[in-house]
């Protein structure tokens, strides 16, 4: 059984959306947070009314994406490759938290320089160590801590998509091998069918994986039902999926 730690070649379609979804994640927080957008609205109110509202829908395309590639390492042929599980969940914690760390190290010198030029309620307060911690083990939203800097909830989340995952994967992987890959991608689909009409509906999970889990499992289920081999039905299902659960709930 090959190892996940063996990376695939990239694929130019999914770097150039997430190029794409980036910016408009950048735009969204540069209309929606901090003085600058107080002003730039008098000279682009319809402009920054769309980023501020709308562009972060690219928030929606990351989880698909994120599902996508995770199941393109993690399970291609829809069967964990990996026989280490948990291994590969602290892989994938150092992968996020290292950047992560640095990130944050940034904005704490970033926010204490802005606290010296100005008084805005967009600038965080000086960390305290607890709350630092709490990041570093992206467990601040889990605990109700103030976040350091706008957008570090989505790490966290990416964290917990990821090992919830690997946990269902790991599961199917301990039923009779007829079993396991349809048994797998079954339980990936009643998550996300449940993220979606269930939990994604109500805020109050919105600290937890399951939320999140809809975007995340059609991405994965994408992957797998765009192998060569299976039918475009398939596909046109998961869309028609997406679609139900968009007029049961418009939302972004």
């Amino acid at each position: 059984m090959s190892s996940i730690s063996s990376q695939p070649a990239r694929l130019a379609g999914i770097d150039a959306l997430k190029a794409i979804g980036s910016q408009l994640i950048v735009l969204h927080h540069l209309a929606f947070y901090g003085p600058m957008s107080d002003a730039a609205h008098s000279l682009a109110p319809a402009l920054i009314d769309w980023l501020a509202d709308y562009a972060r829908i690219a928030v929606q395309l990351f989880l698909v994406i994120g599902g996508f590639l995770a199941a393109r390492s993690l399970a291609p042929d829809g069967l964990l490759r990996t026989p280490r599980p948990l291994a590969a969940l602290l892989r994938r914690y150092r992968k996020l938290a290292v950047p992560f760390a640095a990130a944050i190290g940034l904005a704490i010198a970033a926010a204490a320089l802005a606290r010296q030029g100005m008084d805005h309620p967009s600038i965080p307060a000086p960390p305290q160590w607890g709350q630092l911690l709490a990041h570093l083990l992206l467990l601040h939203d889990v605990l109700d801590i103030d976040a350091l800097s706008a957008g570090v909830w989505y790490v966290a989340i990416d964290f917990q998509l990821f090992g919830l995952l690997l946990l269902t994967l790991w599961l199917a992987r301990r039923l009779p091998a007829d079993w396991q890959v349809r048994v797998g991608a079954a339980l990936v689909a009643a998550l996300a069918l449940a993220s979606l009409f269930w939990f994604n509906r109500d805020a109050d999970w919105d600290m937890w994986a399951i939320y999140f889990f809809g975007a995340y499992g059609l991405g994965v289920l994408g992957y797998w039902a765009s192998n060569p081999g299976r039918s475009g039905w398939w596909l046109a299902a998961l869309a028609a999926v997406g679609i139900a659960a968009l007029m049961v709930d418009l939302r972004s």
